[in-house]
């Protein structure tokens, strides 16, 4: 790429469907450096370092409800899950439903990460669990505040530890550390014995396939470079227009064994970008969650939380 173009990295997850995001279209090149998500969220909150990257939704409509506008979003959704396999509990527990945990001890790396916000809100609309009636034990160190009404205890132990020596109940774990095992062979499992099919019918019933991040430009960015946006949101589109084409495993959340009937029922377009329909849905979804859980106090405007560039497709 010419070397007199202006130049921004964008860092974010390794997926198939980003992993060759580069161009110098619009003016301005662009490249794409995959890096541990963890440490971009934690970093871009505390030193702002980043002018371009993947980010935590949850985190940027607090921060941005707190009155910070120092970052501003795209309509871009690099990274969906649905997070009904992600509440694990001992394999010798006796927990098998999501209803039982309403007086347990679970625990969570991080209170305000986007995954334990729409497990709480899951818990709520799908299971009449309150959140508050959960102890969550977690680290001492978090990335944002904790409301005062949240049952919290504090450790600096290793969550998976604390698990497996019973102290609690559950764990909201992304690899537990033997899940490269056979299945018979760990001492973790899902506490829904089929969260496959939990997911499906969640999907069919409320059209809702979460959002978990954002790609965020730093708002002293974008002035400089008004074009950014534009430029950022059309590499990503391409990008996955070309990870469709090849069947990449990273766009669908149960594999690619059956891909056409799987793309079907997301409407040809798991991950789609911009503020469709579809997207002010999931989105207005977690900020209701967020209000309801204490984290922002008043629902957003999400045209003004998103750049109004409108991506491609």
């Amino acid at each position: 790429m010419p070397d007199e173009l202006p130049q921004f990295t964008i860092r974010g997850g390794d997926y198939d469907h980003v992993r060759d995001l580069a161009t110098d279209a619009s003016g301005i090149a662009l490249h794409y450096e995959a890096v541990p998500l963890r440490d971009v969220f934690v970093r871009m909150l505390a030193t702002r370092c980043y002018e371009v990257c993947e980010f935590s939704l949850a985190n940027y409509l607090i921060v941005r409800a707190s009155g910070d506008d120092w970052m501003t979003a795209l309509p871009i959704f690099p990274y969906r899950a649905f997070r009904h396999d992600l509440v694990m509990t001992r394999r010798d527990s006796p927990l098998t439903d999501l209803r039982a945990l309403g007086e347990a001890r679970v625990g969570v790396p991080d209170y305000s990460m986007t995954a334990a916000d729409w497990v709480r809100g899951l818990l709520r609309a799908e299971y009449g669990v309150d959140h508050r009636t959960i102890t969550w034990v977690t680290p001492h160190k978090q990335r944002l505040p904790i409301p005062a009404d949240a049952r919290i205890e504090y450790t600096d132990a290793d969550l998976e530890t604390l698990l497996l020596q019973g102290a609690i109940d559950a764990l909201l774990a992304f690899s537990p550390r033997d899940a490269t095992l056979p299945e018979k062979e760990r001492k973790l499992r899902s506490v829904l014995p089929d969260p496959e099919a939990a997911e499906r019918d969640y999907l069919r019933r409320t059209a809702i396939y979460p959002i978990m991040h954002c790609v965020v430009i730093r708002s002293d960015v974008l002035v400089q470079t008004p074009r950014l946006g534009a430029a950022v949101a059309d590499a990503y589109a391409q990008a996955k227009a070309r990870a469709y084409a090849r069947r990449s495993a990273s766009v669908l959340p149960w594999g690619t064994a059956r891909w056409d009937a799987d793309m079907a029922l997301f409407g040809g377009d798991p991950l789609p970008y911009g503020l469709n329909a579809v997207n002010r849905k999931v989105v207005a979804t977690l900020a209701s969650d967020l209000r309801e859980q204490g984290l922002i106090k008043a629902l957003p405007s999400l045209d003004a939380l998103f750049l109004s560039t409108a991506p491609a497709p």
